[in-house]
């Protein structure tokens, strides 16, 4: 890890505790429980891997703490799908129909038709992950918009920051296929500063002022 890596890194761990105090303090975590748990893991992840590097800057290491935030991601993309449709019901069977078919379709893609996960292929296992992910951001933003359904401006800035930050995480991967191994540390380094810029958006949305919340959703 060179200095500018490290560097980054603690400014990530700045910007999550910033936003991880914005989503307590404002009470941001009952808009959406699983999201609080993503930033305690990346903060972690990100604390281990900083001060203890021999150990959990690893390859070994990164895998498993990726698998960790593929998960995470997952589970806060439909909570925020349940969230947004549990009080429209018509709403609700079609995303349930929608959500449940695009989860079959990645989890097949994933289990059968990508290889295991490997540090070394990881430009081979990880599109299949980020895809997944994107198809359920962009089935729910779609419907969210064909059924007019309101969101709170914290779920909204949940979904906006994903989508821009894996599709720049494509793009690295798509860096270390093309070029191997040799463009590690640009992919690298342009993945920690589009990670920072997402968890500083995060953070400033976090302790934002909400415009008037939806009536609905506010009484659920």
């Amino acid at each position: 890890m060179t200095s500018l890596n490290l560097a980054l890194a603690h400014a990530v761990k700045l910007a999550l505790l910033v936003a991880f105090a914005g989503v307590l303090v404002r009470g941001r975590a009952r808009q959406c429980w699983a999201f609080p748990a993503y930033l305690a893991t990346v903060l972690v992840a990100n604390s281990l891997g900083s001060f203890w590097p021999a150990r959990f800057h690893t390859p070994q290491a990164w895998v498993v703490f990726q698998g960790a935030y593929d998960l995470l991601k997952m589970v806060v993309v439909l909570e925020l799908a349940w969230r947004a449709f549990a009080v429209f019901p018509g709403a609700m069977r079609s995303a349930r129909v929608v959500l449940l078919l695009l989860l079959a379709a990645s989890t097949v893609t994933i289990v059968f038709l990508t290889p295991p996960s490997s540090y070394a292929t990881v430009w081979d296992f990880q599109p299949s992950i980020v895809a997944g992910t994107l198809w359920l951001l962009t089935a729910t933003a779609l419907l969210v918009v064909w059924y007019q359904i309101p969101l709170h401006d914290w779920q909204r800035a949940i979904m906006l920051g994903f989508a821009p930050y894996l599709l720049v995480f494509v793009v690295t991967l798509d860096m270390l296929r093309r070029h191997g191994w040799s463009a590690v540390d640009s992919a690298g380094l342009l993945d920690q500063v589009a990670y920072l810029a997402l968890i500083v958006f995060w953070a400033w949305a976090a302790w934002r002022r909400d415009s008037a919340a939806p009536a609905l959703q506010r009484a659920a």
